[in-house]
């Protein structure tokens, strides 16, 4: 019998897959070029998979939906934000300085983000009260953040939760009132008035008893 010289022809991998991504860490980011090229109310698991080179079945293997999807891509993005500040002001010293470039770094990596900032401030909500919850942790933690950097300004002033979280929900406000105009190409122009907030706030916090 005469063998075949046919070789059987390798599978292209996708840039995902060589990276040794997990297939649920492919989905997520999956998830995230289908919201850029269709929009999240417009996309289907179809455009998901299609993305993340792998099959419904897998998809379906780690999520319910695509709205879990989404809590997945929330978080994923939320914790990447969190580290990036944390990793851009842990060498600058402490006080306002560390306010303006951690204020600097979290509107400028939202900004280079057009196309998942919508998604991840405003339809997040829609999700329901998983969303809710989500969003009010990733606050929180973000809150924290302010609360710890306020400690270590040195000037005995104390942020407590509540004014924490009311800076955080401020500084979000700007952010969705830019989405809202049209304007997230320039949301690193918020840097300015985010900082004399937070140097507004270091001035007149009365010291810890």
């Amino acid at each position: 019998m005469v063998r075949s010289s046919t070789t059987p022809r390798s599978r292209v991998t996708s840039p995902s897959e060589q990276a040794g991504e997990s297939p649920r860490e492919r989905l997520v980011a999956g998830l995230a070029k289908a919201i850029v090229e269709l929009g999240y109310a417009r996309l289907t698991i179809a455009d998901i998979v299609r993305h993340a080179h792998v099959s419904k079945r897998t998809f379906y293997e780690h999520f319910e939906d695509k709205d879990a999807c989404l809590l997945a891509l929330y978080a994923a993005q939320s914790a990447r934000l969190l580290s990036e500040i944390q990793a851009a002001i842990q060498h600058a010293p402490p006080g306002e300085m560390r306010a303006s470039i951690g204020a600097a770094v979290y509107l400028s990596s939202l900004q280079s983000r057009p196309g998942l900032v919508r998604t991840l401030l405003v339809e997040i909500l829609h999700v329901g009260p998983k969303g809710f919850e989500l969003r009010r942790q990733v606050m929180r933690s973000f809150a924290e953040l302010m609360r710890r950097e306020f400690d270590a300004a040195g000037t005995g002033a104390t942020l407590s939760p509540a004014i924490a979280m009311a800076l955080v929900g401020g500084i979000n406000e700007l952010i969705l009132e830019a989405v809202e105009e049209d304007r997230v190409d320039r949301l690193s122009e918020l840097a300015g008035p985010v900082a004399a907030f937070v140097r507004g706030l270091l001035e007149a916090r009365p010291p810890a008893k």
